[in-house]
């Protein structure tokens, strides 16, 4: 074999097994986020320690902290990973252009805003950290501000932003609380999720009337 050859081929096997090891080590670090966010979310921060996520990961300890220093760093990406997760699921009103929003009507307004409470319900992910931040919310600070903003203020803002481009684009001369419309579209989505989590028999009864409520909000408000 040329010598040329060879070294290429060394630099190529080098290069590809160094790619294994870093997907390797990618996949390890996002399991060790998936079981603690789990384990978090079944037993609480405290109850948890790095030999058990260790244990749920299948890695030993001295592997586990080639990731993390420790259940502080973990909660830390986690916390990021949080904000990456609902930013993803958030209602995406910019997603719609002008036209989109004048010529909405009743039933394109229902079918825009079930999708988003049906993936942030039926998301396993997101159940555990609606799980976790519900438990954690009385023990640490940053946890009921992160409850606060993620369960409450993310979705009523965004559905604000939906609404007052309908009353701009739709109703411009109409005298409408814009807050008040988004509080009264949120807060019964809010309601059903919380206790589709903690009764999921309600499951199918609480979609129907969330789809009834908001074609009744679209007749009430913007018909």
């Amino acid at each position: 074999m040329k010598r040329g050859i060879w070294i290429s081929k060394f630099c190529f096997y080098g290069y590809y097994r160094r790619g294994l090891i870093i997907i390797r080590r990618t996949d390890t670090k996002q399991r060790i986020l998936k079981e603690s966010l789990r384990l978090f979310s079944e037993y609480g921060y405290e109850a948890v320690g790095v030999e058990m996520i260790a244990a749920a990961v299948k890695v030993t300890p001295p592997s586990l902290y080639k990731h993390f220093t420790g259940k502080k760093e973990i909660v830390e990406a986690i916390s990021d990973w949080v904000v990456e997760l609902y930013e993803e699921h958030s209602l995406s009103v910019a997603d719609l252009d002008d036209i989109d929003i004048e010529q909405m009507d009743e039933d394109s307004f229902v079918n825009y805003l079930m999708p988003f409470v049906e993936n942030v319900l039926h998301d396993e992910i997101l159940k555990s950290i609606k799980k976790l931040l519900t438990i954690e919310q009385f023990r640490n600070e940053r946890a009921r501000l992160m409850y606060i903003e993620k369960c409450y203020e993310l979705p009523e803002k965004h559905t604000l932003n939906l609404v007052e481009r309908l009353v701009k684009l739709r109703k411009p001369d109409a005298d409408i609380d814009v807050d008040y419309v988004a509080k009264v579209l949120t807060f019964p989505a809010t309601n059903v999720l919380n206790r589709c989590y903690c009764d999921p028999e309600y499951e199918k009864e609480g979609l129907e009337f969330l789809r009834k409520h908001l074609h009744k909000a679209w007749q009430f408000i913007f018909a």
